[in-house]
């Protein structure tokens, strides 16, 4: 399975690029970039009635990556598989989940007012604060400190790294749900915008479903999930995360304290 990633790796990441949330419904069925903060400002209002196409009126997919950014602090549970993050994960940490093709993280990350990041996965936990990475390669509780010299590590493993600015089509707002305790939009893919996953992928022979749940107060994502179920019932690709905590005073995000050299 992991040569499968890596003969789709170019193409499944300009899929993690069509699943980011800045999906604006202007769009027609090309995968093209848009300008950076293409996204405008975050909408307002109630999203129109079911069934409606996201070109409609509300908070909607194309305001979500802004939104994102407007929180102060959330919570994250991530998985991945096919994508070019579960190759790097397997370069870096040799462990069997990213071998195998597939990946799940979680941890917190605080926005505001100075950003900070704990994640944690099979074979590495990184915990970025106070303007310095720490990162446990193989989670044996032993931290090496670095100063980031660009962007951070944890930067490739939070959900906002999967957000770009692309326009795409093709979905619509099937409903209102409460989602991980949130009220919010559930938007699903149609027919037309899960055929242009599978072509611009390379993944062949499999099912698509793309479901994306947007707060109703706010207009951040709340849950994204792209999943392509082969015949053997494998996931060759998949892109799903679930953000919970949303501006809670309790996350918090500290220096660890066992850090080599210290």
């Amino acid at each position: 399975m992991f040569g499968v990633a890596q003969r789709h790796g170019r193409g499944l990441l300009i899929l993690t690029a069509v699943a980011a949330m800045a999906l604006s419904a202007c769009g027609g069925g090309s995968l093209t970039p848009a300008p950076s903060g293409s996204g405008g400002s975050l909408p307002s209002g109630q999203v129109a009635a079911t069934g409606n196409q996201t070109g409609d009126k509300g908070p909607s997919l194309s305001g979500a990556a802004g939104a994102l950014a407007n929180l102060s602090s959330f919570k994250f549970s991530m998985t991945q598989a096919g994508t070019d993050y579960v190759n790097q994960l397997a370069d870096l940490t040799g462990s069997a989940s990213a071998l195998a093709g597939s990946v799940t993280f979680s941890g917190t990350v605080i926005l505001k007012p100075e950003k900070a990041v704990d994640v944690t996965t099979t074979g590495l936990h990184v915990i970025s604060v106070g303007g310095f990475d720490y990162m446990d390669v193989g989670n044996q509780g032993a931290f090496v400190k670095t100063t980031p010299v660009t962007t951070s590590v944890s930067d490739a493993f939070v959900p906002a790294q999967l957000y770009t600015t692309v326009r795409a089509s093709g979905y619509s707002n099937i409903g209102s749900e409460t989602k991980n305790g949130v009220p919010s939009d559930h938007y699903q893919a149609g027919a037309s915008a899960l055929a242009e996953f599978g072509s611009v992928s390379g993944v062949k022979n499999a099912t698509w479903s793309a479901d994306i749940w947007i707060a109703k107060d706010g207009g951040y994502p709340v849950s994204i999930g792209i999943i392509a179920r082969a015949t053997d019932g494998s996931v060759p690709y998949q892109t799903s995360f679930d953000l919970t905590n949303i501006n809670d005073a309790s996350n918090k995000v500290t220096a660890p304290d066992n850090v080599m050299g210290a």
